[in-house]
């Protein structure tokens, strides 16, 4: 590299407007085309977004804020460049849970494909095979079923490939791989499983900087399981990546002076623009690169409004992590302090998924993995005039599993809740709901007679379950609930063995337990739980402590019942 850095003023030419440079990145990826034979898009990309383009390494780790366009703006140019320098190609889509791939990574992907011009069932075949009219060439390492699968009319094809559907990696080799969502990837079965087979075929595509490359993006990881990606800053040369995009801003100005030439002018201009290109392929090859953005980057595509009212709306952590980037330290004052990653699990009934069409969603039990439909389902609620929320489990063997959490928010009522639950469990066979109320859901709404517990057992009857009330009596002091979380997520309770949380269906509840805080008490207390987020209605009271307090209620309740009152719960044991 040092021949380049001697022919390039790097800081001088990095004060070129980004902007100006990418409305023609695209140019100097090819400098066998001319200018004016391009079709031109005109498309917006915020400024991570171009400066990913414009170093374009073979490897690249992305940590960006919420609505930064990590898969419109990041994951869709990027593999649709590898589609079309590499033909007929193999790639992955990788994510934690298949469901993740289809709802959550995959339709803004497509939405950025198509904005780039190209066309569903004409360019691209989702999770089915092209038409024999299509002549589509066959891919050099292709799938055997299409069913789990993206085909291009180049000949490509990208497998979507999940960590909760075990040996979809297995048997194959890949020529480039994206994720989404890196923070909820296991990296050791990462490592071992779908990166080996990022190997092979160098005959094919050997000498393409994009061949065997690597994207993972996610927002701020919050999890130390998580952290890995945030060690993959460690692997980059700052200096590479400078020198790219020095590079790139060298044959922008290239393609200007181009533009104005005639004749052999124009010749020469071409050529240094090709010289340019080859030293920048050879480079980015082999570079490692890593970036941190905050939502404000794209405050133009977000809009400031918008990233404004969620700093009004979400808990100081979530805001700082999720929208500002920034990296996390964990407090001694948390509630739960044992709550881990390995408390959490994805369960996804695939078989009723896959009957599904793209695009196609869901909204009930059926698709849940982890639902004992034959079993009776276990639930608490937290009371509020602003929220109500219900916690609900299964007991398994030697442990209990948080199935689900529900919440209605002000100016919905209970009975709005009870439908949510009525209309999610719908398909559920054993139609008993084992009620855990305490103290506090005796008291009436000062709307009715009813009291809570009262008016809930009578909506959710009316809607054909059986409910059998369980009374644990006064709320439990915070010591004794959070001595009691100590021991179940320590695995070292009497009754459990283990405690654990569905991922997928239980987002607020585990942020609401990740964001408790204890705070010094009055009197007796020595600590309580600090609830003063839930006084302050400016915040997404989804996120306060509403949702912990509910499952705090429902554990206790699991835990506390004496043995034989457990006769008919649904209690598995082994």
């Amino acid at each position: 590299m040092s021949s380049i850095i001697k022919s390039l003023d790097v800081d001088d030419m990095l004060k070129t407007d980004v902007n100006a440079l990418l409305a023609m990145a695209n140019l100097s990826q090819d400098p066998e085309t001319l200018p004016e034979e391009k079709n031109i898009t005109h498309m917006h990309f915020n400024k991570p977004q171009l400066r990913s383009m414009m170093v374009g390494a073979n490897e690249e780790y992305a940590v960006w804020g919420r609505g930064t366009g990590k898969s419109e703006g990041l994951i869709s140019p990027r593999t649709k460049r590898n589609i079309e320098v590499m033909p007929c190609s193999h790639g992955t889509f990788v994510g934690a849970t298949y469901l993740q791939l289809l709802e959550r990574t995959l339709p803004p992907v497509v939405k950025g494909w198509e904005a780039m011009g190209w066309k569903k069932d004409v360019d691209y075949w989702v999770r089915k095979t092209p038409h024999k009219g299509a002549n589509v060439p066959k891919p050099i390492v292709g799938p055997l079923t299409p069913e789990h699968c993206i085909f291009f009319k180049n000949g490509s094809v990208a497998s979507l490939v999940s960590q909760d559907r075990p040996g979809s990696a297995n048997g194959k080799t890949v020529h480039w791989i994206a994720g989404d969502e890196a923070k909820f990837l296991n990296k050791k079965a990462l490592d071992n499983e779908l990166l080996m087979t990022n190997r092979g075929d160098e005959r094919y595509f050997g000498g393409i900087p994009e061949f065997h490359s690597l994207l993972f993006c996610t927002d701020m990881p919050t999890w130390k399981e998580a952290m890995w990606i945030l060690d993959k800053e460690k692997d980059m040369d700052p200096q590479r990546v400078q020198i790219l995009m020095a590079i790139q801003v060298k044959i922008f100005k290239l393609w200007q002076n181009y533009l104005a030439y005639d004749g052999r002018q124009k010749t020469a201009t071409l050529n240094k623009i090709k010289a340019y290109q080859k030293q920048y392929d050879q480079i980015r090859a082999n570079t490692v690169y890593f970036s941190e953005a905050s939502t404000w980057e794209n405050v133009e595509g977000f809009g400031k409004k918008n990233i404004m009212r969620l700093k009004k709306s979400l808990p100081g952590f979530i805001y700082r992590t999720a929208i500002l980037n920034l990296r996390p330290f964990i407090g001694e004052e948390a509630f739960y302090p044992d709550l881990e990653e390995r408390h959490l699990y994805d369960a996804y009934n695939y078989s009723f998924v896959d009957s599904l069409g793209f695009g196609t969603a869901s909204e009930d039990s059926r698709r849940d993995g982890d639902v004992d439909r034959d079993l009776p389902l276990h639930g608490a609620l937290d009371y509020g005039a602003h929220i109500n929320t219900i916690a609900l489990g299964q007991f398994v063997p030697n442990g209990f599993n948080v199935l689900k959490s529900l919440e209605i928010v002000q100016p919905q009522r209970m009975r709005d809740l009870a439908k949510l639950f009525l209309d999610y469990y719908r398909h559920h066979k054993a139609k008993l709901l084992y009620f855990y109320y305490d103290h506090t859901a005796l008291s009436t709404n000062g709307m009715s007679d009813f009291s809570y517990a009262d008016e809930w057992m009578k909506l959710i009857r009316a809607g054909g379950w059986k409910v059998k009330p369980v009374y644990v009596g006064h709320t439990p002091t915070p010591k004794a609930r959070y001595e009691m979380w100590g021991k179940l997520l320590r695995g070292e309770h009497e009754r459990f063995r283990r405690v654990r949380f569905n991922r997928g269906n239980c987002e607020f509840l585990i942020q609401s337990m990740r964001d408790a805080k204890v705070k010094k008490g009055s009197g007796r207390e020595e600590y309580v739980k600090n609830k003063d987020d839930e006084r302050n209605q400016t915040l997404d009271q989804r996120t306060t402590t509403h949702h912990s307090d509910g499952v705090d209620t429902l554990l206790w309740g699991v835990c506390e019942t004496k043995k034989m009152q457990l006769s008919g719960m649904g209690v598995v044991t082994t």
